[in-house]
């Protein structure tokens, strides 16, 4: 059953303008691998990329990790070099 007021064409163009202003506020950076500036595999300086801080944090903390977690951030590095795309000015 849809709501009354919800029929009322404002109230769909109202949530059609949100959902547009949302995703164009959320879609300005996306992360992506940056091949440019890798060293494996491109998604540590990707990561970095995204975040604005020097590639170099990110690997250290990659490293830092591995030695912790080694199963997942096996995974992790792995599947985000297989999702992200390439980094293209």
């Amino acid at each position: 059953m849809i709501h009354k007021r919800y029929k009322d064409s404002r109230y769909r163009e109202f949530e059609r303008e949100f959902d547009e202003q949302f995703e164009s506020e959320t879609n300005k950076t996306r992360i992506y691998l940056d091949r440019s500036n890798r060293k494996l595999g491109g998604v540590c300086a990707g990561v970095a990329r995204y975040f604005n801080i020097q590639p170099l944090f990110v690997r250290i903390g990659a490293v830092v990790l591995f030695f912790v977690a080694l199963e997942a951030v096996l995974v992790a590095y792995g599947l985000a070099y297989l999702i992200l795309d390439d980094y293209r000015p």
